[in-house]
This record gives structure tokens, sequence and C-alpha cells, in this order.
């Protein structure tokens, strides 16, 4: 009956000690200064600037960073955003300007290609033709060559893309491979250039 009673006690007592123990927290915050006439330095103005980070293997955009600047008063805006891939110090030109088109993909595999209507097996075709390609002719290609090369594969992955679900376990595999053999090679042959201009 005395172990019953203190049971209860204890029972009603605990609620109670942990309301006591826990305090709420409270959360106070500084509001970021804003961007106001006030916060501009005089004789300046704002101005956003933004800088994308692209794939090179798709020419997708995979970070995108936003920055505010300030300049002086009545320089005018910039035209565009600023535009780097995630490869060593590329050139303009290596960067592909988008996806190439039939015309260009047919030109680059030596067959008559139509991207948005190949299969599974055209498409493996493809690939296979494009590797082909670039193992025979890359010893002698310029930064044009690797851009056009780059829009090509970028071309063959977004119909990768729209088929990836119907691709058996080993040809996707057998795909990942040759586009990672092509940034590669791609890669080596910057790296080669950079240290061939330092020397």
């Amino acid at each position: 009956m005395k172990n019953l009673r203190l049971f209860a006690a204890l029972l009603l007592a605990l609620p109670l000690a942990a309301a006591a123990q826990t305090t709420p927290t409270k959360t106070t915050t500084t509001p970021a200064p804003a961007t106001t006439p006030a916060t501009v330095p005089p004789g300046m103005q704002p101005q956003t600037e933004v800088t994308e980070d692209l794939d090179p293997a798709t020419g997708k955009v995979i970070r995108r960073t936003t920055r505010t600047i300030y300049v002086p008063a009545g320089t005018a805006a910039p035209s565009s955003t600023t535009t780097k891939t995630t490869t060593p110090s590329p050139t303009t030109a290596d960067v592909p300007a988008g996806p190439a088109t039939d015309a260009q993909v047919t030109t680059f595999l030596r067959k008559k290609t139509t991207v948005s209507t190949l299969t599974t097996a055209g498409l493996l075709d493809a690939y296979s033709r494009f590797m082909d390609r670039v193992h025979s002719d890359r010893s002698g290609w310029n930064a044009a060559d690797w851009a056009n090369a780059s829009a090509v594969l970028s071309r063959l992955n977004g119909r990768y893309e729209q088929l990836r679900g119907s691709f058996s376990f080993d040809d996707k595999v057998n795909i990942r491979a040759q586009q990672a053999e092509y940034q590669a090679l791609r890669t080596g042959r910057q790296i080669s250039e950079q240290v061939s201009d330092k020397l």
C-alpha cells in the first residue's frame, strides 16, 4: 500500500518535473540587410551576376550561383550570364552550343540518323559508331571538333534518357562506360594542351 502511494506520487510528479526541466528555446533571427538605397555605397549601383556550371557531357546546367555586386553608377548590365564547365579550363569552342541536329549526327556517325526515332538497338549502335569515330579521328581534332563531338554525344544522351527504362542492365552499363570513356579522352586532351602551353 505504501509502495502504491509512492508510485502514484511519482507518476503525478513526473510530468511536472519534465515540464520544469524543459524550457522553450527562443529563436531570434537577425534579418539580413536588405538591398536598399541606404546600403548601396555612394556612386555605386547593385548588379546581379549569375554563374552557371555546365555538365560537359550533356551541356545542361548543374549549378547556378547568383550574387549581387556593386558597380559604378551608370554601368550597363551584362548581356548574359557567365557560363563555365566543370572540366579543367576549357576554351569557348570546347563548350557545345547545344545538342547537335540530326544532320550533324548523321555527318558525325557517317550514317543517316534521326535521333528521335532511334530504338534501343539503334541507340546502342549509334553509341558504338560514335566511339569508333572518336577513336579513329581524335588525334587530329582541334577544339571545334571536340565541341562538335560533345554536341553529338549530348543528343544521343538525350535520347538515352527517354529510352532508359527499355534498356537491360548490361546495355546501361555499356552506354555509361562509353560516355565515361569519351569524357576521359576529352579531359586528357584538355590537360595535355594545358601542359604543353606551359612548357
